[in-house]
């Protein structure tokens, strides 16, 4: 039986023709899928965000319908780098494209709490940051601070994170980009399927006037 993100997913590649096989299951962590696209092997693993119990809390349960959500921006997408590094690690020790693809079914209807865009980048490059002058008061410009999953030493098999979304029934794959990838992905031959966002990635804040 599939589960939610690998019947997406397959729907997706179907409607779009891309050729895909299943990888077997193996005694060792092995990624999902293996693709073909322009004569190119890439490598998708799938990850479900799941259930978390600062989604849609009813604090007053004289106003059930008021509920709030709390989160630390870019945790879920760390906990599921962290979780699947040895099924990335198995095609990029191959030299081919590796890419963590992750769903949302703890927000199935907005498919925002956890997986929006500076989630992504948070938990990939670090939190967005500023520095404020204590005497002054100025701040410098944001630039990508604690936290950072993605380094020049550091989960270099991952080739790119991704969103998988079926936001009002309509699926969407978005790529974001692993700078520090030791393999790249194609990202001139993909499909306009795919929606690619290329990063620049400043660790060094703005000196503040």
């Amino acid at each position: 039986m599939n589960t939610k993100s690998e019947g997406l997913f397959e729907e997706f590649l179907a409607i779009n023709n891309l050729p895909f096989e299943r990888i077997k299951e193996n005694s060792t962590p092995r990624p999902d899928y293996r693709l073909t696209v322009s004569g190119s092997e890439i490598i998708f693993e799938l990850k479900e965000l799941a259930e978390d119990g600062n989604f849609g809390v009813v604090k007053d349960p004289a106003y059930p319908h008021i509920k709030s959500s709390s989160r630390t921006v870019g945790d879920h997408i760390r906990r599921r780098i962290d979780s699947s590094k040895k099924q990335i690690q198995f095609g990029a020790k191959q030299g081919v494209p590796s890419i963590l693809l992750v769903y949302n079914s703890i927000d199935p209807i907005f498919q925002e709490f956890g997986t929006e865009p500076m989630d992504f980048i948070a938990a990939m490059y670090g939190a967005y940051t500023i520095l404020i002058n204590g005497e002054t008061r100025t701040t410098s410009d944001l630039f990508n601070g604690k936290d950072q999953m993605l380094q020049e030493k550091v989960n270099t098999s991952f080739s790119a994170i991704g969103h998988l979304c079926d936001r009002g029934g309509n699926t969407t794959v978005t790529l974001y980009e692993n700078v520090f990838a030791k393999v790249k992905v194609p990202y001139t031959h993909l499909p306009s399927c795919f929606t690619v966002r290329r990063i620049d990635v400043s660790t060094d804040p703005m000196i503040m006037p």
